[in-house]
């Protein structure tokens, strides 16, 4: 009799990666965090309960789920990270007892699997580590040191509680996610890089995943031994979904709490550490009265050793929050209006056809522009951070100019620890047509590392652009008159006056035009009648009876201003005479066919199957002309490949450092390790707002305020692109949230769009000029991102000065019309396949008028001019 074909698919042995928290599939589904993911020959029926044993031991739970993403192909997911727990060890995990959708029984089948071996410095990349490293520490922060218990005896017996211990997150899962060459958590570090040690009757409490609730004789024991308690909160978060406002997740789940009550309740020391990609719920910190509070986010693969670091006093903290953390979800103005699926609503994923509108009722009030405009309290304020010296600031000097202002500040250490401090400078602006935030931030410099009583000067200078509001009524960038006051200071709130200056008179500083306008009236916050005005996300939500975009925008055709080359060139020009040659460029487009050109407007695959080498896409290479790979790979903080490579922290914790120079070096080791696994363009950085702190992908970006993102951005891709690879800024723009991402509708006031999300980008511009950005998956004022003629042309190439190519992010051709898209001149359309599926449409739309010939040439130009400046070195 012949043997059926085995279910599970596997080549060899199965290898799992204890270090990897989450893995790869728990972007698309959180169940599968910690699993082996084996892929199905046949389709199992879901609702017949087979056994699972890993070395004997059954495990209670096993997941289903058909992915699109690997060509529809039914995978069992085993949770197995709690059973795995020791380096390279072997282990036999027997699967039985499933039937398939035609009643047929599999026969039992064996697996081995091999846990991959504990991974060790890699000798060559000392220096890329290093930066790695200095990043993490200057991107954890402080936030509360009641009586100055930290920094911690180095000898010190740690009782850690909370299955954060070993659930201790280095990055975040999707585009962001690091594949580092050795990782040091929370554990490692605590055992072998520090004279801490661990208290492994609490320790063993929770090597199960379990939030377990100490008994009283433990807690007692623990406490005898040592009187400092650290508990250890972690949250995962990423690409494809967002955080929900639920216990477990923004609030503390019942375990949670229960553990906190009860430890905090006996120990006279509590020190709490939060291992979130995003801002959570504070309240708890003061309910329970923890003494210490120490904010590490995704520091990447030295996070470990970084946090205890601080923990023992060899590194002092310098970071700023580059978010407000309130005390409560719904504080945030924009939780009326962002889609979380509580209080009955439906989970929504990417394949529902209808909508969900998005409407910004919040307008400019975004971040701590609401929380000080209308005096909302807080638990840490936008730009807070403490240190274990103290620093003074003197103001030396300010000048006003009509082209901007000159602040000079002294920073003297007072304290007795040498640190660094960031000096953040905020505007006061008068209210007059138009409404200002009560501060905002104009300007932001980090001292070095200054010895006890050792003083810098941080000479800022302020473009006068940096006042400007802008104006939807007469599409311009207005100071207006009236009294204008500078601060400067450690946070929002802990600032002085630096000085002031009067303007007699409005004064217009840039006249643009209207752009990107909603096509319906938005009701926004406003302080003169907040109560009335208060956002109420009435019109937000699943419009379950909408399958296309509603309402529809008029949006304005623009001629390309810079055609190619009006005539075929008599001699065939082949590509390797365009890099000897780049001013054939344009000639060399101009011979090419209508399918040549909409076979390069489209990306030849990505590497995302579960063999390939993990690239996000590649330039297809044309038969007759001998071109040069060009690959692209995703990378906010590292090279998001199989092959592993450097692990820097988050963007968010990037941003924490306040430190424009770090963020630089920080892009420039990922190009140089880019560059070694034959990729030249990292997808990054991303940098959307932090609008709401739901957003799953909120630690991939930088922070809530549109000019210190633009700053840290801007420096990152000067950072790759200096060093041999080419950045994509993304994504544009108002892409705020993961729910329903390529169906998400965004309605917002022009002016916010302008102030807060179009910002960010306009100031990484002006930074550094990347030679590519990304548009978003989701619609903006009634236009999809990828298709909006207005935003590309009118805004980015017309006012931005952006002369580099655009990309789609990858599938938005699904929801968006290809051919408007490249119409609208988006380049590259990701990401793609090597036959004609999406080559078709572009030679059709060109045939049938929808494309215009030149605007196509043109598209295809801006992608061969990055292409070429690569090849060439």
């Amino acid at each position: 009799m012949e043997r059926e074909v085995p279910v599970v698919m596997t080549q060899g042995d199965v290898f799992f990666d204890i270090d990897e928290v989450d893995g790869q599939f728990s972007m698309f589904d959180p169940s599968y965090a910690g699993s082996i993911v084996l892929p199905l020959s046949r389709t199992m029926n879901e609702t017949i309960k087979g056994k699972v044993t890993v070395n004997d031991i059954e495990l209670d739970i096993v997941w289903f789920r058909t992915f699109t993403q690997f060509k529809n192909t039914q995978v069992l997911g085993l949770p197995v990270r709690h059973i795995m727990r020791e380096y390279g060890k072997g282990y036999k995990v027997r699967i039985e007892g499933f039937v398939d959708m035609t009643g047929i029984m599999m026969e039992p089948e064996e697996i081995n699997v091999r846990t991959l071996p504990r991974k060790e410095p890699v000798s060559g990349y000392e220096e890329h580590d290093q930066v790695a490293l200095e990043a993490a520490r200057e991107g954890i922060v402080l936030l509360k040191n009641e009586g100055n218990i930290l920094p911690l005896s180095k000898g010190e017996l740690l009782n850690v509680f909370g299955t954060g211990l070993f659930d201790f997150r280095s990055g975040a899962v999707g585009a962001g996610k690091i594949n580092p060459r050795y990782l040091i958590n929370l554990i490692r570090a605590i055992e072998e890089h520090s004279g801490f040690t661990l208290n492994s009757e609490v320790q063993a409490l929770y090597e199960s995943g379990i939030e377990t609730l100490p008994d009283k004789e433990i807690l007692e024991s623990a406490c005898r031994q040592s009187k400092v308690a650290l508990i250890v909160i972690s949250r995962r978060s990423g690409e494809n979904q967002d955080n929900s406002a639920v216990p477990g997740q923004y609030y503390l789940s019942s375990d949670e709490e229960a553990m906190i009550r009860a430890v905090s309740g006996t120990f006279e020391q509590t020190i709490a550490i939060v291992n979130s990609g995003y801002p959570m719920d504070m309240a708890w910190v003061e309910k329970y009265n923890i003494k210490a509070l120490i904010n590490c986010g995704f520091a990447g693969m030295f996070s470990g050793l970084a946090l205890v670091e601080i923990l023992d006093g060899r590194v002092n903290p310098s970071a700023k929050l580059p978010d407000t953390w309130s005390y409560d979800y719904y504080d945030h103005p924009s939780s009326r209006n962002f889609y979380d699926a509580v209080d009955g609503k439906p989970v929504l994923n990417s394949s529902l056809p209808q909508f969900v509108d998005t409407y910004y009722e919040e307008d400019i009030y975004v971040g701590y522009r609401y929380f000080e405009t209308f005096r909302k309290a807080v638990a840490y304020p936008f730009g807070f951070g403490l240190s274990y010296t103290t620093f003074g600031l003197n103001i030396s000097s300010l000048e006003y100019g009509q082209e901007g202002t000159t602040l000079k500040v002294q920073v003297k250490n007072t304290g007795n620890t040498s640190g660094k401090e960031v000096v953040q400078v905020y505007a006061e602006e008068p209210d007059g047509k138009l409404e200002k935030p009560f501060r905002k931030l104009i300007a932001f410099a980090k001292t070095e590392a200054l010895k006890p009583g050792e003083t810098q000067e941080i000479i800022c200078h302020i473009p006068i652009i940096r006042y400007a509001s802008f104006d939807p009524d007469t599409a311009c960038w207005l100071m207006e008159e009236g009294r204008y006051i500078i601060w400067a200071g450690t946070s929002v709130m802990h600032v002085q006056k630096a000085g002031e200056f009067e303007l007699a008179e409005n004064r217009t500083l840039k006249k643009v035009v209207n752009r990107m306008v909603p096509p319906v009236p938005i009701q926004t916050l406003s302080k003169l009648d907040p109560e009335a005005t208060y956002p109420q996300g009435v019109f937000s939500g699943l419009k379950t009876d909408a399958t296309e975009l509603t309402p529809k925008a008029n949006r304005p055709k623009y001629q390309d201003k810079l055609p190619v080359a009006a005539e075929v060139p008599d001699t065939i020009i082949k590509y390797t005479d365009v890099i000897q040659r780049p001013e054939q460029l344009d000639s060399f487009v101009k011979q090419l066919s209508d399918e040549e050109l909409a076979r390069l407007s489209v990306c030849g695959s990505s590497g995302w199957g579960m063999h390939e080498k993990g690239e996000a896409g590649r330039v297809f290479l044309l038969d007759r002309h001998d071109m040069k790979p060009f690959v692209v790979a995703d990378g906010n903080s590292g090279v998001n490949l199989r092959q592993p490579n450097i692990g820097m922290p988050t963007s968010t914790v990037v941003c924490s450092s306040w430190n424009t120079t770090l963020s630089y070096e920080v892009a420039r080791v990922i190009a140089e390790e880019a560059t070694e696994n034959n990729i030249h363009m990292i997808l990054a950085p991303g940098m959307n707002i932090h609008r709401n702190p739901l957003n799953g992908r909120h630690p991939e970006y930088f922070s809530e305020d549109p000019y210190l993102t633009g700053m840290m951005a801007g420096y990152f891709s000067k950072g790759l692109e200096e060093h041999g690879v080419s950045s994509c800024l993304k994504h544009v723009v108002a892409n705020n949230c993961e729910t329903v991402r390529n169906r998400n509708h965004s309605l917002i006031p022009e002016r916010a769009l302008r102030e807060i999300y179009l910002k960010a980008f306009e100031v990484a511009l002006e930074v550094h000029q990347p030679d590519s950005i990304m548009t978003g998956y989701n619609a903006v004022n009634g236009v999809f991102a990828a298709a909006d003629e207005e935003m590309i042309q009118g805004i980015f190439r017309e006012e931005f000065g952006f002369g580099g190519y655009v990309m789609t992010d990858w599938g938005s051709y699904e929801t968006a019309d290809i051919v408007e898209a490249v119409q609208a001149g988006n380049c590259w359309m990701t990401p793609g396949t090597n036959d004609d599926t999406y080559v078709l449409p572009i030679v059709n739309g060109v045939n049938d008028g929808r494309i215009e010939r030149v605007r196509l040439e043109k598209n295809v130009w801006y992608l061969l001019k990055v292409i070429l400046k690569r090849a060439q070195g």
